[in-house]
């Protein structure tokens, strides 16, 4: 078997890999991002860069060039139980929301994450890591029909919400509140709402009839208000709700083309045509985050359960999570520590200090908004008073 070193190997060029890799690059370390696809490549997502996404962007150089991709989206439109709606957005809005095809996106921050100085293997399959003496030290993988060990001083597994580095260090939670289903599609010709379509805008349904499930209509990317190329689908929040009688009579796929034909928002999609494939995934929440490191690893993004409850936003999580284990490599790497113990405090308590806070107001959120009266008396509410609905804007999409 052929081996090679590295000082840090990252698994998956996701956002959180690849920013994980650009921030050590930048800073002089000798690292090796590896995928199994071949990019550009697609991921079922809602394609939306919020929080602290576009932080990193411009941090890392990329703004410019996200922007000729992207649409910028200035509003959010929710849409309660009892089809009471309400707006929210200023000016700076688009700041912190902007929405991009992930086949685009990704491979942007790929390519920044080369352009830094990352050494890059598409079609790298991880099939495991390597364990030594308590210390994982590197992953097998099969590269270009070789069986190789990449062996380094620390591995950052970003490798999607079904890692195979999570499931390898046993760090794989599966907690039915946490852990959302999400399904995606995309649609041309969607009528938008002409009150607000030229500056750009999201919008989600939490309809009763298919509570604890919701609905997002994204226009995504140049197309997205010029053509009405919207990224269209459904979440979850609850699996064991899913798998309640409710949900036995019809897929989720079934569910969401119902409430396109029996919701009077569905109307929008009366001329649109679908353009994709229905595709599912698997989307853990903070709300189960482990340690999330070990001796000689750390998880990133999904493979470590970063993704903001609600709104299902696991980009900037997975960014910020990005930065936080990129900074503890590097110290890391300095003084040659690479234990749990220290890996802890450099890392996952970094994470708990910034967000628990908000979590906690996100996750009250988040099943209030399940229950249909809840959900239509926030609304109103919002509508009633500008201050409410402002707070409500900043605890969804802003850090």
């Amino acid at each position: 078997m052929k081996r090679i070193e590295r000082d840090v190997v990252v698994v998956g060029a996701g956002p959180g890999g690849s920013v994980a890799a650009a921030y050590l690059a930048r800073a002089g370390k000798d690292v090796l991002l590896i995928d199994r696809d071949i990019f550009p490549r697609d991921k079922p997502c809602a394609d939306a860069q919020s929080g602290n996404t576009i932080y990193h962007v411009k941090e890392l150089g990329a703004y410019e060039e996200l922007k000729s991709l992207a649409m910028e989206g200035h509003h959010l439109k929710m849409v309660s139980a009892t089809y009471e709606e309400t707006v929210a957005g200023d000016e700076n809005f688009a700041v912190y929301v902007t929405i991009t095809p992930r086949w685009q996106f990704d491979d942007l921050m790929r390519r920044t994450a080369i352009r830094h100085g990352a050494e890059m293997w598409q079609g790298c399959w991880c099939t495991g890591v390597i364990w030594e003496d308590g210390y994982v030290r590197g992953v097998k993988c099969k590269y270009q029909g070789e069986d190789i060990e990449i062996r380094s001083k620390l591995v950052i597994g970003a490798d999607g919400s079904h890692s195979v580095v999570a499931k390898a260090v046993d760090l794989y939670p599966e907690e039915h509140d946490s852990v959302c289903i999400g399904l995606r599609t995309y649609f041309t010709g969607v009528e938008l709402d002409p009150k607000i379509r030229e500056d750009g805008y999201i919008e989600f349904h939490f309809d009763g009839s298919i509570a604890p499930a919701y609905f997002w209509v994204f226009p995504s990317g140049t197309k997205g208000l010029e053509e009405g190329f919207c990224n269209v689908g459904t979440g979850i929040i609850d699996r064991e709700e899913y798998g309640s009688e409710k949900f036995k009579k019809e897929t989720l796929i079934q569910l969401t083309e119902r409430w396109m034909r029996e919701s009077p928002y569905g109307a929008q999609f009366k001329n649109a045509r679908q353009c994709a494939p229905w595709k599912g995934w698997r989307v853990p929440d903070t709300q189960q985050r482990t340690k999330n490191c070990g001796n000689g690893f750390m998880l990133v993004g999904d493979a470590g359960s970063s993704v903001i409850p609600l709104v299902d936003e696991g980009i900037s999580g997975a960014m910020d999570t990005a930065e936080f284990a990129a900074k503890a490599a590097i110290a890391a790497l300095d003084i040659g520590n690479f234990s749990e113990e220290f890996l802890y405090a450099q890392y996952p308590a970094r994470f708990t200090a910034k967000y628990s806070d908000r979590l906690k107001k996100i996750k009250l959120a988040q099943e209030s908004l399940c229950d249909p009266d809840v959900c239509a008396k926030l609304v109103h509410r919002m509508n009633m008073d500008e201050a409410v609905k402002q707070r409500a804007l900043i605890t969804m999409f802003r850090n």
